[in-house]
């Protein structure tokens, strides 16, 4: 089984590439049956290019498809994740946090997908997380720090289903674990999610996340979406690795 996809300029993360979860997100519908996914990144995600599927005896390879320059971009496997002991502080603590969120010129990838405050709406997710400090007291519900944000899904988000696609929510899943992490820069390495239950776009999502530890250069986070309610929709496990800077982008 071999299947093609492409990853559009729209949806970068680095300057001149793939964001890393909504790029792990797609290729993950290549593995319906999985109940959660791991992804595990190799190389800058290429935009505009087709990437192929291979499988393999775990899961797949997801590469270029030029076999003379053949590069592994990501491989996935099936995997099985526990629910997170976490819980929304509410759409109003998450709000005022997102207040606090760094201007473009203090981001040091100002124009992603997910986080890019250089992103008009409805272009970008515009997921602005930080630290939670709600003056109006409500208090953080949970043992451990977290960052928190609103993010309204647009109608473009939706599938012919009506509802949120996977990769949209699995980008959402990404970024704010980085800000959890608090340290700049760095990449995502791998990435572990599993989707309970994909909404529709009409209402606001809260999402959360926060540390779980660190060896060395890797940094460890987990990061969730909730209804305004408090419902738990998706969930993920991540490792980001440190590095010493982003390569700039190709065109000013």
């Amino acid at each position: 089984m071999t299947e093609t996809f492409c990853i559009l300029k729209r949806f970068n993360g680095p300057h001149d590439s793939g964001n890393g979860g909504y790029s792990a997100g797609l290729a993950a519908q290549l593995l319906p049956k999985a109940n959660a996914v791991e992804a595990t990144l190799r190389a800058p995600i290429p935009l505009e290019q087709t990437l192929r599927a291979h499988e393999t005896e775990t899961g797949l390879d997801i590469m270029t498809d030029d076999a003379s320059t053949r590069i592994l971009i990501m491989s996935l496997k099936p995997t099985w994740l526990d629910t997170p002991d976490v819980k929304s502080p509410g759409l109003e603590a998450a709000t005022v946090a997102a207040a606090a969120f760094r201007n473009a010129e203090d981001h040091v990838l100002p124009h992603c997908f997910v986080c890019g405050p250089a992103r008009p709406p409805g272009d970008g997710l515009r997921i602005f997380s930080d630290w939670l400090k709600d003056p109006s007291g409500i208090e953080n519900p949970n043992t451990f720090p977290i960052v928190a944000a609103p993010w309204q899904p647009t109608p473009d988000l939706a599938d012919a289903s009506g509802h949120i696609a996977p990769e949209f929510m699995w980008a959402a899943l990404d970024c704010p674990g980085a800000f959890a992490v608090d340290k700049e820069p760095i990449l995502l390495g791998r990435m572990a999610a599993k989707i309970i239950e994909r909404p529709t776009p009409e209402a606001p999502i809260v999402t959360v996340a926060w540390s779980t530890g660190q060896d060395r250069r890797k940094h460890f986070a987990g990061t969730a979406l909730f209804t305004e309610a408090g419902k738990l929709l998706a969930f993920s496990q991540q490792i980001w690795i440190q590095i010493d800077q982003h390569a700039a982008p190709k065109e000013l």
